[in-house]
């Protein structure tokens, strides 16, 4: 008996601004969150079409500077495939809901992991 399993991809582009990114992994059987601030930048849609060129067109991109982190960094570290972001109205804000999303995650368990820095490249 043959089985089609459904599927399917989302296409956008993120919008710009202050964002909280976070990732969820499993490690030595404990769960563990990293968790640091990034900026999303609006770039011209010829360069957007070449990056998403260079990955795969069908799946959403982002165009995040993140602080404090690079990019060899995360992908060294970071022991999932996905990030989680939160947007926020300011860059003060989004350190506030940083510290918040970390004090919650710390609550329920999680081992918690503040990764590179503020906006103004201050540490936490």
């Amino acid at each position: 008996m043959y089985f089609r399993l459904g599927g399917g991809t989302l296409r956008g582009i993120a919008k710009p601004g202050e964002i909280v990114w976070s990732r969820i992994f499993v490690e030595g059987g404990a769960l563990k969150m990293d968790l640091g601030r990034a900026k999303v930048a609006a770039l011209p849609r010829t360069e957007t079409a070449r990056r998403w060129n260079e990955t795969t067109y069908q799946w959403p991109i982002m165009h995040a500077v993140i602080h404090g982190v690079s990019r060899d960094q995360m992908m060294a570290r970071h022991k999932a495939n996905h990030i989680q972001v939160a947007y926020a109205n300011s860059a003060g804000e989004a350190d506030l809901a940083l510290y918040t999303k970390a004090a919650l995650a710390a609550e329920l368990g999680l081992e918690v992991s503040l990764c590179g820095t503020k906006a103004d490249g201050q540490p936490f």
